[in-house]
């Protein structure tokens, strides 16, 4: 199967998994797209009586976007104008035909807006990725990456082990400020002189393109605009409703480190594999050209980015406010022209859209609260038995398709669920997005590695027994050590402050009991969370709308000062 992983901007429409022309293509479409209205209508029916009809409604487009998204029966934009189409028809109100359709159960009396939908394109994180577009299109127009690229490399031609690891780290480092497909083309065409001086049956060809993916893939994770699965859990975390608050920098220093241990232990691995079976003579990277005027205008557009960037906790300048500083000065400045802009694959950021438009709905119709209460913390395992799963899917299904679809459709999810013990729903989100960038065991898992097999020179056995072992490794890293990197480095703990904790003088906690759970939205805009869960049913209030009330992902109940718990809802000041 061929997929389109959109891991970067520079990627155009993949071809489809099979000929697309003719009989055979169309009837392959029509029996996709039947199957997918079917699994969404039966989805819509099937659900419990007690799920709101906009909560079916979500569940059946969101079968439909998973069904044409690993198929790719539309072409994966197209897919998430779809599904946005739908969220604005079938869940607004206003705007909508929500009250217009047929409805099998109870239509929620808060009425959403088409316009919250739409509004998701404007959203930070798309900002914030369309900024790392325009200062890659810029690198690449002026040269920035080849000449720092081909400067670094040239000393590391004397040895073969140091060569592979410059490779690596090379590729690394520009895949993590820009396109992973178009580090990866870089990189192949820098060192390709060096290719043509090998032997032509020498084994080193292979170890060299291998770490161009390779660096790419996992230089993807030290930055939230290193890949999209990045930016999608970036901004999902950052959304003011999840009580969370991650920095561009925390998110490096999470990353990165990881992406130095895997990097070395992928150097190493390709060097004992591949190692040169006699002395070589690398020829030397061809001297790079002078940097233009406009070139160095880009180089400090990008530096003072990457330190605003790293500054952000203390400058107060959000991420996406400085990806937008970064566009405007390329662009008033003539570092980039009408025509750059033109040739930007938007299609990237669509497809993005469509995957926040969905998230939006899935907590906004109350879907979320219908995932909240499958037991996950029931798994065999406890919290490790979760992130197993959590890990195992989000590598499986990325590696048959887009890793940006799959980051869209499983982070909302993740956020959702209900989790018991010490892993929460920020940390598995992060684990999602980065196990999304660790399938990269088939030609077709990535698109850096469907450039290094198009060369010729990489059979696809060699790129299965080499990123299947780097998958399987970074995989079993990334579950031993999430509970100690993710807690060390991000502030994702439960979300929200906690109860306060009754004081050394016997003082109790402040619990404000509204008449009515409407008035909090005037009357108590610092509200922290809903506590309603582990009562008795009998004393249970309808759930609160979660756009407007955050769900903590573990119960904390205050106490009254003689042991009993109020009845919800209250508030926890």
């Amino acid at each position: 199967m061929t997929k389109l992983d959109q891991d970067n901007p520079d990627i155009g429409t993949a071809p489809p998994p099979v000929a697309t022309n003719g009989t055979d293509g169309l009837t392959r479409r029509l029996i996709i797209i039947t199957i997918a209205f079917v699994a969404a209508l039966a989805t819509y029916l099937l659900l419990p009586p007690d799920v709101n009809e906009l909560a079916r409604r979500t569940a059946a487009i969101f079968i439909i976007a998973a069904i044409f998204w690993a198929t790719e029966v539309l072409p994966l934009y197209a897919t998430s104008l779809l599904v946005i189409g739908l969220l604005v028809l079938a869940l607004a109100k206003i705007g909508g035909l929500a009250d217009v359709l047929p409805a099998v159960a109870e239509m929620p009396e808060e009425a959403i807006n088409y316009s919250q939908f739409l509004q998701t394109f404007g959203s930070p994180i798309i900002i914030l990725f369309m900024g790392g577009f325009l200062l890659s299109a810029a690198m690449s127009k002026h040269g920035i990456d080849r000449t720092l690229a081909a400067r670094f490399l040239q000393p590391l031609t004397r040895s073969p082990l140091r060569l592979v690891f410059g490779v690596l780290i090379m590729t690394a480092f520009f895949s993590m400020w820009m396109s992973n497909t178009a580090t990866a083309a870089m990189m192949l065409a820098i060192i390709a002189p060096i290719l043509r001086s090998l032997p032509e049956k020498d084994r080193f060809h292979r170890g060299l393109i291998l770490a161009v993916p390779l660096g790419a893939n996992i230089g993807g994770i030290g930055t939230p605009i290193g890949t999209p699965p990045n930016a999608i859990a970036f901004g999902a975390l950052n959304r003011p409703d999840t009580g969370y608050e991650v920095t561009f920098l925390g998110w490096m220093v999470m990353a990165v480190p990881l992406a130095i241990l895997l990097l070395t232990f992928v150097g190493f691995l390709l060097y004992f594999i591949y190692r040169p079976r006699t002395k070589l003579r690398l020829k030397p990277v061809e001297p790079p050209k002078k940097i233009t005027r406009q070139g160095r205008l880009t180089l400090a557009v990008l530096i003072a980015a990457i330190l605003l960037w790293l500054t952000g906790e203390w400058t107060g300048l959000p991420a996406a406010g400085v990806a937008l500083l970064a566009a405007v000065a390329l662009t008033v400045f003539g570092a980039l022209g009408r025509k750059d802009l033109d040739t930007l694959d938007w299609n990237i950021l669509v497809l993005m859209w469509g995957g926040l438009a969905l998230g939006q709905a899935i907590g906004l119709s109350g879907l979320s609260d219908l995932v909240e209460e499958i037991d996950f913390a029931g798994l065999p395992g406890g919290a490790m038995g979760v992130a197993v799963v959590i890990v195992a899917l989000s590598v499986g299904m990325s590696t048959f398709m887009s890793n940006t679809a799959t980051a869209a459709l499983l982070v909302p999810i993740v956020l959702a669920m209900s989790v018991a013990g010490p892993i929460t729903q920020g940390e598995l989100a992060v684990l999602t997005a980065l196990a999304c960038s660790f399938a990269m065991a088939l030609p077709v898992s990535t698109p850096p590695n469907a450039i290094a097999f198009a060369t010729g020179k990489l059979p696809a056995q060699s790129l299965l027994r080499v990123g299947g072992a780097v998958c399987i490794v970074s995989v079993i890293v990334l579950l031993l050590g999430f509970r100690i990197m993710i807690p060390a480095t991000l502030d994702l703990g439960p979300g929200r402050e906690a109860a306060p904790d009754p004081d050394e003088n016997g003082d109790t906690a402040v619990l404000v009991v509204p008449d009515d759970p409407a008035a909090v939205d005037a009357a108590m805009p610092q509200r922290v969370g809903w506590v309603e869960r582990g009562l008795p049913s009998e004393t249970h209030h309808p759930p609160v709308r979660p756009q407007l009330a955050p769900r903590s992902p573990q119960p904390r109940h205050a106490s009254q000062g003689d042991g009993s718990i109020p009845a919800p809802p209250y508030l926890i000041l």
